[in-house]
């Protein structure tokens, strides 16, 4: 069993206020590099967003999503593996599963399920394998592009990984060496963050340091999964900036209708039910719960039956969010609507709901 320290005040996990910072903008960030956004966000809403997409247009998305997510992941974890640590891994002189376990540990404490390590071979020919196993998985899809990114990073190459439920709610992932369409190689890239003063600031544990809304959820050590307590919703902690590389790999591959169809995908998940936003509780909670989340800082927010408007600064997942509110504020309002948003250089996003009569 995994198992990790939490504060006896607020109950999470100690190394959760030593792995991130909290800052003043509606946004938070690895604590030893700034330029590494993140975000803990819900995350049962990830696969379907990706199958609806994929139902709308007529596409599956699966192994497209898996090539994205793995070459955004090696882009992020070359930045983190030292090159002294590569070379060591590449020519056997330090153990690979200990290398793995440590990153193991990480996707417990994220909330990505509960991981363990199946056997490899690393011969460097064409029999070569890594094999994992999770126990529900945040994300079947982004698991298996993650897993193909840290073994990009780490033995070099590129992987393609299969999957296979083999007993309810547990994956096997097998991954073997292939090669990313040339697109990912020469497009995508993964940008630093700039934090910028936003003058938003979150109640602190006054023991461990984190915010006191993170009390508000529960780490399972054992499950390698993290919900919160009130709407049962399950969290995960995650790089934004790949998540919305992936939306634009996706339009580079297939057209322009992709942002659209990526608002539209998760309006009907949120209008069937998912909405981890309580957009009735008040601006300044609204304002709070958006920031705890990293997702940016409210600046305006209005809503009645006719519609509703709101302006973020310093957004980030602006698709989802913006389809998030949309749906959010139909199922509430009982009614359709339309929709507009607008994304500023800034990453200042305008949201415009118009109910339909």
């Amino acid at each position: 069993m995994n198992q990790y320290e939490t504060c006896p005040e607020c109950g999470v996990p100690r190394s959760i206020s030593l792995l991130y910072k909290w800052l003043d903008n509606g946004d938070f960030v690895q604590a030893a590099n700034e330029g590494a956004r993140m975000a803990f966000v819900e995350c049962g809403n990830l696969d379907p967003i990706f199958s609806t997409i994929g139902e709308m247009i007529g596409v599956p998305l699966d192994q497209i999503i898996i090539n994205i997510v793995a070459r955004g992941t090696q882009l992020f974890m070359d930045r983190l593996i030292p090159d002294e640590l590569k070379e060591m891994i590449r020519n056997k002189t330090v153990d690979f599963e200990a290398f793995t376990q440590s990153i193991i540990d990480l996707c417990f404490l994220n909330g990505y399920g509960r991981y363990e390590f199946a056997g490899f071979r690393y011969e460097k020919d064409e029999n070569d394998y890594a094999r994992l196993r999770i126990y529900k998985p945040f994300s079947v899809l982004y698991a298996c592009g993650a897993f193909a990114g840290v073994l990009s990073a780490s033995v070099g190459g590129e992987h393609f990984v299969d999957h296979e439920e083999v007993s309810p709610g547990l994956y096997e992932l097998t991954s073997r060496w292939t090669e990313y369409p040339d697109v990912l190689k020469e497009r995508m890239k993964l940008k630093a963050y700039q934090p910028r003063p936003g003058g938003l600031e979150l109640e602190r544990c006054p023991s461990c340091g984190a915010p006191k809304l993170l009390s508000r959820y529960m780490w399972d050590a054992e499950m390698g999964t993290i919900h919160h307590r009130d709407t049962g919703y399950r969290m995960a902690f995650l790089g934004p900036g790949l998540l919305n590389t992936v939306f634009e790999a996706l339009e580079w591959e297939l057209g322009e209708e992709i942002p659209g169809a990526v608002v539209e995908a998760q309006r009907r998940i949120s209008r069937g039910g998912f909405q981890p936003l309580d957009l009735s509780a008040g601006e300044e909670d609204l304002r709070q719960a958006l920031a705890i989340r990293g997702l940016g800082n409210l600046k305006e927010f209005r809503m009645d039956r006719s519609g509703l408007s709101m302006t973020l600064g310093n957004s980030t997942f602006y698709l989802v969010l913006t389809g998030l509110v949309q749906g959010s504020f139909e199922s509430l309002h009982g009614k359709d609507s339309g929709v507009s948003w607008e994304l500023s250089e800034d990453q200042t996003l305008k949201v415009e709901v118009e109910a339909r009569s």
